[in-house]
This record gives C-alpha cells, sequence and structure tokens, in this order.
C-alpha cells in the first residue's frame, strides 16, 4: 500500500529548483535543440500502463505485475479512454476537505524499461504530471513529487545499473496540492509533458541566473561548480557560488518588437550550457509599466496550454502555431493562465518577442464557495506553512 504522501504538502526525494537548462558535451556546435545533446535522452514514447479506481487498489506486488495496456507519454489518460473529462471553475472538482481527498481516486501505474551504458550522475526529469507521482526505479522508492506544472527532478545515481533498468510511476488524479490547483479548465491526469534523462559529470553547474541592466552591464552567477563564460566576444573564469560582470557597448536592447538575443556559453568540466540573453530592464513608475525605461502598451492574451486532440499535452509546433497566430493579430503580451508552461514556451517567446506574466499553480478560488463559516485566514496560513 502507498504512503499516503498524496494527502500531506510535501514532495519527497526531490532535487532543489533550479533554472532550466539541457546540457551539452563540451566543444560542440551552440545549438538550442536539446534532442542533439548526447547527455539527453527521451523517454517519450510507448509506456505500459494499468488503471486502478483508487490508490487503494494496488496490490501488494504491483510492481511486479504485467502491464495491462499500453499509452504513450506525454499525453492525457482522458484521451485515452480511461477516466472521463470534467470541467469546473470556482467550485473544487472534488468535495473540499483539505489535504484530504475521495478514496475513489483514479491511479494509473507507469511502466517502461531503458538502458544505460555509461553512468556518472544520472537525473530523471519530469516536465508535468497531474496530480501526483510516485516514482520506483529497479523495484525501489525514490520519491514522490506534486504540483502538476512543476519540472520534477530526481537524482537515481544510486538506484540504475548499467544495462536495462526499470521505471515504475504512479499517478494519481487528486492529491493535497490539488486544493491549490483550483484552476477554471478542463481536468486532465497523467505524465503530460516530456520525461527524459540527463547523465551529467560527478561534479557540475548545478544553477545559474543571468541579470541584465540597459547601460550593457550583464551579471551571471553560477552554483555547484566553476565556469569559463563566453559572451560578446569575451571569455570569464568565475568560481563556483560567485558573480562576474560583462559589459556591452552600445548594446542591441531586447523588446517584443525587436527581440535581438545574444548567444551565451557557460563551459564547466566537459560540460556547455548554452544560453540565449535579452538585455532588458522592466519597471513600473508613476502608474506606467516601463520596458527599457519606456512606456508601452500591452496586446495581451490569456493562454492555456491546449490541443482539440491531445489535451494538455501540447507539442512545440503547437506552440509556434500559437505564437505565429498571435503576431499576426498584433499580440505582445502572453499571460499562462493559470500555471507554468512547459520550459520551452519561454525561449520561444524570448526568441519571437512576448512579453510574459508567468503564473503558478496557485489558484483556490473555491474556498469561497465555502461560505463565511468557513476560517479562510486559517486555512491559507496552515497551506503556507507548508
Amino acid at each position: 500500500m502507498l504512503n499516503k504522501y498524496y494527502e500531506k504538502f510535501e514532495c519527497i526525494g526531490l532535487e532543489p529548483i533550479r533554472s532550466y537548462y539541457i546540457p551539452f558535451e563540451k566543444g560542440v556546435k551552440f545549438s538550442e535543440k536539446r534532442q542533439l545533446s548526447c547527455k539527453f535522452t527521451s523517454l517519450d514514447g510507448k509506456w505500459g500502463i494499468t488503471a486502478y479506481k483508487s490508490p487503494l487498489d494496488l496490490p501488494e506486488d504491483f510492481l511486479s505485475r504485467k502491464s495491462k495496456g499500453y499509452i504513450t507519454v506525454p499525453s492525457c489518460v482522458q484521451m485515452h479512454g480511461f477516466d472521463y473529462l470534467q470541467y469546473t471553475n470556482v467550485n473544487y472538482p472534488i468535495p473540499f476537505d483539505p489535504p484530504f481527498v475521495p478514496t475513489e481516486n483514479p491511479t494509473f501505474h507507469y511502466y517502461r524499461e531503458f538502458d544505460l551504458e555509461k553512468i556518472e550522475k544520472i537525473y530523471l526529469v519530469f516536465e508535468g504530471v497531474d496530480s501526483c507521482f510516485y516514482l520506483y526505479v529497479n523495484g525501489k522508492f525514490v520519491g514522490f513529487s506534486q504540483i502538476s506544472h512543476r519540472l520534477s527532478e530526481f537524482d537515481i545515481t544510486d538506484f540504475v545499473k548499467i544495462g536495462k533498468n526499470s521505471l515504475d510511476v504512479v499517478v494519481l488524479k487528486w492529491c493535497a496540492g490539488t486544493y491549490f490547483e483550483d484552476q477554471d479548465k478542463l481536468r486532465f491526469t497523467g505524465i503530460f509533458r516530456n520525461v527524459y534523462l540527463l547523465n551529467r559529470p560527478q561534479k557540475h553547474i548545478r544553477d545559474y541566473k543571468i541579470n541584465t541592466k540597459i547601460d550593457g552591464t550583464v551579471e551571471v552567477s553560477v552554483v555547484g561548480n566553476d565556469a569559463d563564460i563566453e559572451f560578446n566576444n569575451q571569455i570569464k573564469h568565475v568560481n563556483d557560488g560567485d558573480t562576474v560582470k560583462f559589459k556591452v557597448e552600445n548594446p542591441i536592447l531586447w523588446s517584443a518588437e525587436d527581440p535581438y538575443l545574444y548567444k551565451m556559453t557557460i563551459n564547466s568540466g566537459e560540460e556547455s550550457i548554452f544560453e540565449f540573453v535579452g538585455i532588458r530592464e522592466t519597471e513600473v513608475k508613476d502608474g506606467l509599466f516601463l520596458v527599457n525605461g519606456k512606456p508601452i502598451k500591452l496586446m495581451g492574451v490569456n493562454r492555456h496550454e491546449i490541443n482539440p486532440l491531445t489535451a494538455a499535452t501540447v507539442s512545440e509546433e503547437d506552440i509556434l502555431d500559437d505564437l505565429s497566430l498571435m503576431k499576426s493579430l498584433n499580440v505582445n503580451a502572453i499571460r499562462t493562465s493559470h500555471y507554468q508552461n512547459c520550459p520551452e514556451f519561454y525561449k520561444m517567446c524570448d526568441k519571437y518577442g512576448f512579453y510574459v506574466m508567468a503564473e503558478s499553480d496557485l489558484e483556490t478560488h473555491g474556498i469561497v464557495s465555502q461560505g463565511d463559516n468557513f476560517d479562510h485566514g486559517d486555512y491559507y496560513e496552515g497551506l503556507y506553512s507548508h
């Protein structure tokens, strides 16, 4: 039987949140296509799947049982004959009893195998799973994650071996996090975004941050390892935990109308991380929203990640179609209602020129329907203390 992490406001075994990037082998040509990195292994494709009405129905030996069917990952189970479609706006889709969820809670056991020829530091990344999941590698429990649209990264180095490895993922439709995710949208379940492995050196860049100013100052901070940074025909060394500054004379500033991007390479050990950097500043001054010191008018839209055939699973082609249509209609701003979009979306907005109001998986307006007798303050305090 599963430990009832799904009725707690916590995650187990996750790596710390970091900026989004894909490492490449040092010395390769600058690339924006992550599929070309030898350190990136996609686990998308055909997975086994077995459905249960409740996590309580999972047999004790479920890890050793064969799958009853197959499903494509990434996808939403409701588009493959499982469960049913449901839409709610303000009201919660389940009875309001946080952090508890109904016993009848559709549960899906995913399974696949993967091969490894080399092991240094192996990370397993899920870019989106609704609403929570338990992870097992080679029959051993690795961790638990919730927050549907987050990037969940696990260090599975100690769980894998050279050759064939097994991967079991148990996905639940509802969890404690559902009370944070009361977005007005169709409800979908499953591993709905990409899954992949990253094979990295034992010591590597863990995180970095880039800040820019319109005078051409570009600051880069790194965490995890020392690095040599190439930017605008300059190379500078930065120590782990420190910040290095570059200065661009007469910089070309980024804006939605002119989305100019500079190339940056962060070299650390045997890895290279490629970035595109837009030099710009934003601020609100005297009630005006300024970009690069000038007032602008936002002509924006709310956007859901949605495809009529694949539901919450969208491809890069889907995103490009949306952005192309928006450009043709003079849209220059997007609100990611009401959650984090897939990470490639933000890179495409940088490239094609869109201001983005980036939201997170936080929508609790269903509490309003509980009436005046419900102590909203105590509820919020209890949630955010976790």
